[in-house]
């Protein structure tokens, strides 16, 4: 039955990672189809080459799929940068009509990792805040913060928030409360892999009409993974 469950888990899995790219792609394309402006239409172009490599990579990934991620994977990776970037292609993806975006970076802030997985994790978390957000508007708050032991990443809304029912699943495969052809059930499972194998840690708080709290407590960066 496990090993049925990871079939089909599989290509849902690749599905909603191909989808994020793909999305940024299709909205930076109808912007250039009405943009008259030259450096624009340059800048927009060199997003979408490179939203191709990253859906590229996760092709060529399929190909070393029985592969762990090696050390060459992996390198110090710049949070407030990542946290712009995933900003920016979730700009795309969904709308942002009546949201306000808060940032709070303290500089310095890092973690080891493979940048793209970093990236995933960060542009699936600040879409699912922005989409429970959709109905009202809100504050979207984006926070790093530089610790000892390690580093801090926080993604808050002031959305619909959640009931504890519906907290103590969302990490599970194929769970979702968005309706059918909107969601896979995948996004916060594949986020939670991704932060356990970097030997981090996810919590979430959420309180429903009050919004919801992802934080996300990175190793130090200087320490070496395995």
């Amino acid at each position: 039955a496990e090993k049925l469950a990871g079939i089909g888990s599989f290509p849902a899995g690749l599905a909603h990672d191909i989808n994020n790219p793909l999305q940024l792609i299709m909205g930076l394309a109808e912007n250039l189809a009405e943009e008259k402006d030259w450096k624009a239409v340059h800048e927009q172009a060199r997003e979408i080459v490179d939203a191709v490599r990253r859906t590229s990579a996760i092709c060529r990934d399929l190909t070393q799929y029985s592969r762990k991620t090696s050390a060459r994977d992996e390198t110090v990776v710049c949070l407030n940068n990542r946290l712009d970037e995933a900003l920016k292609i979730a700009r795309y993806a969904v709308s942002f009509h009546d949201i306000t975006v808060r940032k709070d970076y303290e500089e310095g802030s890092a973690a080891r990792g493979n940048p793209d997985e970093i990236l995933h994790v960060l542009v699936n978390l600040i879409t699912n805040a922005v989409q429970a957000m959709e109905q009202g508007g809100g504050r979207l708050t984006l926070t790093t913060e530089r610790l000892f032991d390690g580093a801090n990443v926080r993604i808050s809304d002031t959305g619909c928030g959640m009931e504890s029912e519906v907290l103590e699943q969302i990490f599970e495969p194929f769970f979702t409360t968005k309706e059918p052809g909107k969601g896979t059930g995948l996004g916060l499972y594949n986020v939670k892999t991704i932060v356990t194998k970097m030997r981090g840690k996810i919590d979430v708080e959420s309180r429903v009409d009050h919004g919801t709290t992802f934080t996300i407590s990175f190793p130090s960066a200087s320490e070496g993974l395995t």
